[in-house]
């Protein structure tokens, strides 16, 4: 499985690179989290903490003020590094102030300070608006959506990191009751963690004893309602859950976890049973087989095409002012038009 754009940027601070401006997009604060603490980490001496991190916001902290800190060299320390929250907000106020900032931004992104590395953070940015278009030129864009990690090996290094021992088994079966959530996955790791004390073993037994899966079970029964092609069905169930709490971005990322692994399942060779496919796709005995029987009613291009469309739906969701449910209902309408009679194996 391909890594994801925070364990990307990870390998790049290992070789000692860093850009001079990143944004870190997306709601997931797990991952935000992580990425601040690498980066804090691999770029800021210890002792050079208290003079060389700043953490600004962009709704209180204008550009200007931003810039002005960026191009000031730091006290005791080769290096600073700048964390700024909701960067979205330069995109509001007057066009006029919208057309200063953008100038002053794109101004020091041409020729930054050697000395300061800019963190933006954004959980969402309209990806047609100047100020996206600007930093996907100039910045590393490290997104963190929901649909972009995977959590499994996640929980694995964490529970290295905590002093414990964590079967696959184990870890699939958390990343699939977690429904694809890490910021859920890490809090139950630490659980876990605890329960088995250090130098302990987690194994997928404890997984089921002790978490609860929360809504692992409803992006299942949607996912057969997509490969059946029961649009009216699907779109009961989305309503639902939105209803209930989950979030338009939570769930595309769940359904994008989902479909991989569907995906997957369709590469597995004729008579692969349920117990073999759960080695194969890191998953329990169960839900393999749920996955196989999903994968046959969908050709494999289709399923393909399925990522694609839960990629764009992700983009969607970050536009500024998006209406998550109308973007969920289209979205449901185009992968239960890809999963209606479609023949019963998938074939590429």
């Amino acid at each position: 499985m391909p890594a994801s754009a925070a364990e990307r940027l990870f390998a790049e601070l290992k070789k000692g690179q860093a850009p001079a401006a990143i944004l870190l997009l997306g709601d997931d604060s797990y991952w935000r989290q992580l990425c601040r603490q690498k980066l804090t980490e691999s770029l800021v001496p210890e002792a050079a903490r208290e003079w060389a991190l700043g953490r600004l916001s962009a709704a209180r902290t204008g550009v200007a003020e931003v810039v002005g800190r960026a191009q000031m060299r730091p006290m005791l320390a080769p290096r600073q590094l700048l964390f700024v929250e909701d960067a979205g907000a330069w995109e509001q106020g007057s066009d006029d102030s919208l057309k200063e900032n953008l100038a002053l931004l794109a101004a020091y992104l041409e020729n930054p300070a050697p000395f300061t590395v800019l963190v933006l953070e954004a959980a969402k940015l309209d990806q047609r608006t100047r100020l996206s278009k600007l930093l996907n030129q100039h910045a590393l864009v490290v997104d963190l959506g929901a649909s972009a990690t995977d959590p499994a090996p996640m929980a694995l290094q964490m529970a290295r990191e905590l002093g414990v021992e964590m079967e696959p088994a184990a870890a699939a079966a958390l990343a699939e009751a977690s429904g694809g959530n890490a910021a859920r996955v890490a809090n139950e790791v630490e659980k876990l963690a605890c329960y088995v004390a250090p130098g302990g073993r987690i194994t997928a037994r404890d997984v089921r004893d002790l978490v609860v899966a929360e809504g692992a079970a409803e992006v299942w029964e949607l996912a057969g309602l997509l490969a059946s092609g029961k649009r009216g069905g699907a779109i009961e169930l989305v309503d639902e859950l939105l209803r209930k709490g989950d979030s338009a971005p939570q769930l595309v990322g769940a359904l994008a976890w989902m479909f991989r692994k569907l995906v997957e399942a369709s590469e597995l060779p004729p008579g692969t049973n349920s117990w073999q496919a759960a080695r194969r796709l890191g998953m329990r005995p169960d839900s393999a087989g749920t996955a196989i029987e999903h994968a046959r009613r969908i050709p494999r291009a289709q399923l393909r095409q399925s990522l694609v469309a839960l990629a764009e739906a992700d983009d969607c969701l970050k536009s500024a002012g998006a209406d998550d449910r109308a973007i969920m209902v289209f979205l449901v309408a185009q992968l239960s038009r890809l999963g209606a009679g479609r023949g019963e194996k998938g074939t590429g």
